[in-house]
Formats: C-alpha cells, sequence, structure tokens
C-alpha cells in the first residue's frame, strides 16, 4: 500500500472523527484533492473505491444527528 493511500484513508478517519459523517462527494474536493488530483478512482482500484464507497454510505447511514448525541 502506498503512502498517499495511507495518507488518504486517514484523512477519511480524521474526516468521521471530526464530523460524524462524509458526503462522497467529499472525497473529490479539497483537502482530499490535494493528495488525489484527479480524485480517489486514480488511486484506488474500482473495488476498493466501491468498498469506501459503501462504508461511507453506511456510516451516514447510521449516523446520529448531533442534537442527539449525549
Amino acid at each position: 500500500m502506498s503512502k498517499n493511500l495511507i495518507h488518504f484513508i486517514n484523512m477519511i478517519i480524521r474526516h468521521l472523527t471530526q464530523n460524524g459523517a462524509m458526503e462522497i462527494d467529499g472525497l473529490y474536493e479539497s483537502p482530499f484533492t490535494e493528495i488525489a488530483p484527479h480524485g480517489p478512482d486514480a488511486l484506488f482500484a474500482s473495488d476498493d473505491m466501491d468498498r469506501i464507497v459503501s462504508i461511507l454510505k453506511a456510516v451516514r447511514a447510521t449516523a446520529a444527528p448531533a442534537h442527539e448525541v449525549a
């Protein structure tokens, strides 16, 4: 696994930790484009991108709104 792949995944984790969820479109915007200027599809194999998208959708579907967090 390349340094850029690991850095990109760590950025996703950091975003999820800070925000609770993430829109798929965010992967194609700054700061992610600093690592992958042409989007994550240029870094990850198609199957891996499908997994990332599935995980982000699952997180969004199960994330509690801020007013529900204790």
